[in-house]
């Protein structure tokens, strides 16, 4: 996959897996979603901004890794942990914009965070 992308990594646990504050986490992976606008996205007029703010608000992975001092390129993504009320697993997920500029990267946080 080319172009401007998040890059998605998961980690799922139990409860009884954290240990003094340290995660072992029973799973983790890691995926790719796609930013890049398409002919139709473009006819829309939504920019891989665009795109990449609707995934992340979707996934609940909007909390900033930094502050208004430095959103740049390596500023990362993360949110709340989620609870599966059926296992009772917890998952806690990241997101990494790869590809994107950095004033890109600027007004994702801009918009993210309202500020």
């Amino acid at each position: 996959m080319t172009g401007r992308r998040l890059r998605l990594h998961h980690r799922d646990y139990f409860d009884h897996e954290v240990h003094d504050g340290d995660i072992h986490p029973h799973d983790e992976r890691s995926e790719d979603l796609d930013c890049e606008p398409d002919e139709y996205d473009r006819e829309d007029g939504l920019s891989a901004v665009d795109l990449a703010v609707a995934r992340l608000t979707n996934l609940g992975v909007t909390e900033p890794s930094s502050g208004p001092g430095f959103p740049g390129p390596h500023c990362w993504w993360g949110g709340t942990v989620t609870l599966s009320h059926y296992t009772g697993e917890m998952r806690e997920t990241a997101a990494h914009p790869e590809g994107f500029s950095e004033a890109e990267c600027r007004e994702l946080w801009a918009r993210l965070t309202g500020a």
